[in-house]
C-alpha cells in the first residue's frame, strides 16, 4: 500500500514541474516587450531516486531553480557600443547647432555682412563727404557687429544649455546608482538564502541602471565568480560574487555601499559645471577632465571652457568656436582701428590698457609687434609740417614709446627748435591712469596729427581713436561717437575736402592678409573674410566628421544588440511551443496521477 501511495508523489511532482515551466512561460510572454528583461528558462533535475536493493526508483521532477538566459561577455560589449553611439549621438547633435550658425547660403550670414561693409568703404570714397554714405556705413558696421555678437551668443546660449545637460545627467546617474546599490543589498539578501535561488528580475533591473549609467556617463563594471550554465543554455555567464562600478576610475558603488558625484560651478565665472568626487580623506577629486564617455563626456567634450580645463582635458569644441570668432573680431576691430587712426585729429588717445610703463609692449598680451610708426602733422590744409617716427622692438615698453614722442628732435629737418613735434604735442601714459594719449600744447593752432602704422599695430593693439569700439566677438560695435551721430566718420586721412585716403584703404584691407592672434597665441596670417571661411569650414569639417563616426558606431551598435537580443531576448513563437509542450507534459502527469488514483480504488475494493 505504502509503494502505490509513493508512486502517487513521482507524477505530482512532475505535474507541479509543469505548472512552473508554464508559469515561466506565461512570465516569458508578459515580459516580450520588456527591453531588459532576460529570458528565463526552468532548471530542473530528477528527484534523488529510492534506492532499491537491485535498482534505483526514480521519484520524480526536481525544480532546482528558475535562470535568466544572460550573457555578460556580450552584454559588456553591448553597452560599450551603446555607449560609443550615445557619445557621437550627443556630440552631432550639438555640432550640427552650432554649424547652423554659420550659414553657407548667398546673401545671409557674417560672410555676407563683410562684403556689404566693404562695399560701403566703397561708396563712401566715391563721395567722402555724403552725410547719407556715412549714414549706410554706420548702418553696414552696426550690422555686422551685432551679427557677429549674436552668433556669439548663440555658441554660449548652446554651451549653457548643454551644460544644463550635464547638471540633468549627473543627477541621474547619482539616482540610479543609488539604485543599483539598494539592489545589491536586495540581491545578497535573497540569492545567499540558498544555492540555487536567483533574483532573475532584480539583476535584470540592476543591468538596467547599469546601462543607463553607461550611456550617461561611462563607466567599468567588475564582477567576480562567472558561472554558468550549460546543462540549461550554453549562452549563460552570470556573475554571482561581488559589484564595484566606478566612473572615471573612482568607485561609486562599491556592493552596497553608494558614494555620489558632486557638481560644483560657484568658481567658475562662466557656469560651467566641474564634476567632483569625494575621497574617502574628505578631499575632493575633480572628474571634470577624465570623463571622456557616453552623453556627458560627449557634453565635456563640446563646452569645457578654460576655467575647468587641464592639462589632462581638452578644450571644448564650443569653446574653440568661440574663441575662434573672438580671434576673427578682434582682427577686424584692430586692423580697421589701425588703419583709422591715420584720420587726422587733433589729438590721440586709446583705451584704458592693463600694463605698466616698463612693461615690454611684444609680451605684454596685445598684438603689438616689432617695427615702426609715425605720428605726422598736418596743418588746416592738409599740408604736412613734420613727422616723428617711433621704433618698437622686443625690449621695447611704453615709457620708451613717451620718451620717443616726446625727445627733442628736429623732425623736418629745417633747423628751427620752436615747430617740431615735440614742440607742439605732448604724450603721455602713466600706471594710474594707464591710459596713452597725445595732447596738443597750443590747441589754437589747430594742428592734426595723423598715426601711419608700418607692422607694429600699435594704434589698433591700444585702440586708439577707434572706428569700432571691443575687443572680440562679445562687444564688438561702431564706437559710439559714430552711433550717436554717424556724419562724423571720416573718410580722410588729411583733413581737406575731397580726400578719401583712409576710405580707400579700408576697402583694400578685404584683400589685404593681416595677422589674426588666437587664443594661444599662434599667429595666422589671412584676409577678413579668408580667416572666416577659416573657422566656418572647421565648424562643418568636424560636424560631418562627427556625422560619418556616428553613422559607423550606430550601425556597431546595431550589431552587438541582435547579438545580445538574440541570446537574453524572449522570441514568442519559441515560447509558444514550449507552452505547448510543457502543457502536453502537464496533461500527461495529470493523467498518471488519475491512473494511479485508479488503481488504489481498485486496490481498495479488491480488499472489500
Amino acid at each position: 500500500m505504502g509503494g502505490l501511495l509513493s508512486s502517487l508523489n513521482t507524477p505530482y511532482t512532475g505535474l507541479t514541474g509543469h505548472q512552473v515551466m508554464v508559469d515561466t512561460t506565461s512570465n516569458n510572454i508578459a515580459n516580450a516587450n520588456n527591453e531588459f528583461y532576460s529570458r528565463q528558462v526552468v532548471r530542473s533535475a530528477a528527484e534523488t531516486p529510492l534506492w532499491k536493493q537491485n535498482y534505483a526508483l526514480g521519484q520524480g521532477l526536481d525544480i532546482m531553480t528558475v535562470e535568466r538566459v544572460h550573457d555578460e561577455y556580450s552584454f559588456m560589449r553591448y553597452k560599450k557600443a551603446a555607449s560609443e553611439k550615445t557619445y557621437y549621438d550627443t556630440s552631432f547633435a550639438g555640432l550640427r547647432e552650432a554649424s547652423s550658425y554659420y550659414p553657407e547660403i548667398d546673401g545671409v550670414g557674417i560672410y555676407n555682412d563683410l562684403q556689404n561693409y566693404f562695399n560701403a568703404w566703397k561708396d563712401l570714397s566715391t563721395k567722402a563727404g555724403d552725410p547719407a554714405q556715412k549714414i549706410a556705413l554706420a548702418e553696414q558696421a552696426n550690422t555686422l557687429s551685432k551679427n557677429i555678437q549674436e552668433t556669439r551668443n548663440s555658441l554660449v546660449y548652446l554651451q549653457q544649455r548643454l551644460n544644463d545637460e550635464v547638471k540633468v545627467a549627473v543627477e541621474e546617474v547619482n539616482r540610479l546608482a543609488e539604485q543599483i546599490a539598494t539592489i545589491n543589498k536586495q540581491i545578497n539578501e535573497y540569492e545567499n538564502q540558498d544555492l540555487y535561488r536567483k533574483a532573475n528580475d532584480l539583476r535584470d533591473l540592476r543591468d538596467q541602471y547599469e546601462f543607463e549609467i553607461n550611456n550617461l556617463i561611462g563607466c567599468d563594471v567588475f564582477k567576480e565568480e562567472v558561472k554558468g550554465s550549460a546543462c540549461v543554455n550554453k549562452n549563460i555567464a552570470d556573475f554571482d560574487e561581488d559589484y564595484h562600478l566606478t566612473i572615471g576610475g573612482r568607485s561609486i558603488v562599491d556592493g552596497v555601499s553608494f558614494h555620489p558625484l558632486t557638481l560644483d560651478n560657484s568658481q567658475n565665472e562662466s557656469g560651467i559645471y566641474t564634476i567632483k568626487y569625494l575621497r574617502r580623506d574628505h578631499k575632493e577629486y575633480n572628474l571634470t577632465n577624465v570623463l571622456n564617455e557616453g552623453k556627458v563626456g560627449a557634453l565635456l567634450d563640446l563646452i569645457r571652457t578654460e576655467e575647468v580645463f587641464t592639462c589632462q582635458g581638452t578644450l571644448g569644441k564650443l569653446q574653440v568656436y568661440i574663441n575662434d570668432l573672438d580671434t576673427f573680431a578682434n582682427g577686424i576691430i584692430e586692423a580697421t582701428n589701425n588703419i583709422y587712426a591715420q584720420c587726422s585729429q587733433l589729438g590721440a588717445r586709446s583705451d584704458k590698457l592693463y600694463i605698466n610703463t616698463q612693461d615690454a609692449l611684444t609680451t605684454s598680451g596685445y598684438n603689438v609687434r616689432e617695427g615702426s610708426f609715425k605720428v605726422v602733422m598736418y596743418d588746416k590744409q592738409g599740408n604736412e609740417l613734420g613727422a616723428r617716427e617711433v621704433k618698437i622692438d622686443n625690449l621695447t615698453n611704453m615709457q620708451s614709446i613717451i620718451d620717443q614722442l616726446n625727445a627733442n628732435v628736429d623732425d623736418n629737418e629745417d633747423g628751427n627748435a620752436l615747430n617740431d613735434f615735440d614742440d607742439r604735442f605732448q604724450a603721455t601714459y602713466n600706471n594710474d591712469t594707464k591710459t596713452f594719449a597725445i595732447t596738443s600744447k597750443n590747441p589754437s593752432e589747430e594742428i592734426y596729427i595723423s598715426i601711419q602704422d608700418n607692422g607694429t599695430n600699435f594704434a589698433g593693439a591700444f585702440g586708439v581713436n577707434r572706428f569700432f569700439d571691443g575687443n572680440d566677438a562679445s562687444n564688438i560695435e561702431l564706437a559710439r561717437a559714430y552711433r550717436d551721430d554717424p556724419t562724423l566718420i571720416r573718410a580722410y586721412r588729411e583733413a581737406v575736402d575731397g580726400n578719401f585716403e583712409v576710405a580707400n584703404m579700408m576697402q583694400q584691407l578685404q584683400y589685404d592678409k593681416i595677422t589674426f592672434t588666437d587664443y594661444d597665441g599662434e599667429q595666422r596670417s589671412e584676409t577678413i573674410s579668408g580667416y572666416f571661411r577659416y573657422i566656418a569650414s572647421k565648424v562643418a569639417s568636424q560636424t560631418e566628421g562627427t556625422q560619418i563616426t556616428q553613422e559607423t558606431k550606430e550601425a556597431v551598435y546595431n550589431s552587438t544588440k541582435k547579438e545580445y537580443k538574440t541570446i537574453s531576448e524572449v522570441s514568442i513563437d519559441d515560447e509558444l511551443v514550449n507552452l505547448i509542450k510543457f502543457q502536453t507534459g502537464y496533461s500527461a502527469n495529470a493523467k498518471m496521477i488519475s491512473a494511479i488514483d485508479e488503481m488504489i480504488t481498485t486496490l481498495l475494493g479488491i480488499k472489500q
